[in-house]
């Protein structure tokens, strides 16, 4: 079977769906950036701990919504089209690392932290360097787009890839470099300091992610296969559930009482009832009553 780009649609989906069912309050995620990059940093500092986290967790969460917060339909219809083929390629290299039916989530998934994580630095620059463009901090899947397009250039370089990218037929640069004149092009077409930061930013993150691919990927490999473990489960299936169980292979143990023990790699351990042997079956190998 070929490639089939799942992870890639379901970004889509996901990114874009705002424009349809409105389920992100916009004008919260733009008063989030101004909180954000001019809070009290006095106040923050004498919260307590626990204040801060949820502070901290606060903030997360408004960096990745902003991915998908699109202020009108041209904004939102401008990027789709390049964000799919960029989730292609993304997609490919996030299969390598985690197992096919997990990579159209996992894909979607390191899509929106990466977004969160380009609309932070978005949000720090503008603290920093750009006071008076703190409302623009966020501006939908943009910092995204800058962000794999730089990441995907400077890992296809690392791996030896060389080429050329032109723009409007006459502007030749290196491919590793097309991300950086892409933004010098874009900010003299359209001389925006809010749109050059937000740019900036999701470039800055995509050379960090290259520089870190191998442990990025290891760590959304973990995370992939701690989900699916979770989920192998049934509600009533942790450690210690009672189960039964059924379509083993060997049928003597089909209707047998026992209690999980144990649920590593999608595989579950049974201590039975019977004889107090431990035995291995798959979580579809499990009736919880």
């Amino acid at each position: 079977m070929g490639f089939e780009p799942l992870g890639a649609a379901l970004t889509l989906g996901v990114v874009f769906a705002e424009r349809a069912v409105r389920w992100i309050p916009v004008e919260e995620i733009r008063e989030g950036a101004l909180r954000a990059a001019f809070g009290d940093a006095e106040t923050a500092r004498a919260c307590p701990r626990s204040m801060r986290r949820m502070t901290t967790l606060a903030f997360a969460k408004t960096c990745v919504l902003a991915t998908c917060a699109h202020y009108n339909d041209y904004h939102a219809v401008y990027n789709a089209g390049s964000l799919f083929a960029k989730m292609v390629e993304t997609e490919k290299r996030v299969r390598a690392s985690v197992t096919r039916d997990a990579s159209a989530a996992a894909t979607a998934a390191f899509a929106l932290v990466l977004g969160g994580l380009a609309n932070a630095a978005a949000v720090v620059s503008a603290n920093y360097l750009f006071p008076d463009l703190a409302s623009q901090c966020f501006q939908g899947s943009s910092g995204l787009l800058f962000a794999l397009k730089t990441y995907r250039a400077r890992a296809d370089f690392a791996a030896g890839v060389r080429g050329r990218v032109s723009f409007f037929g006459f502007i030749d640069v290196p491919a590793e470099m097309a991300s950086l004149a892409e933004i010098a092009i874009l900010y003299m077409l359209d001389s925006s300091p809010a749109m050059l930061n937000v740019y900036a930013s999701g470039a800055v993150v995509g050379l960090a992610l290259a520089s870190f691919e191998s442990s990025a990927m290891n760590a959304l490999a973990r995370a992939t296969r701690g989900v699916q473990s979770l989920l192998s489960l049934a509600p009533g299936g942790r450690i210690g559930a009672r189960v039964v169980l059924t379509g083993m292979r060997n049928g003597s143990l089909n209707g047998q009482w026992g209690t999980v023990t144990a649920n590593v790699g999608g595989q579950v351990t049974v201590r039975l009832d019977s004889d107090r042997r431990e035995v291995t079956a798959l979580p579809n190998n499990l009736i919880f009553p």
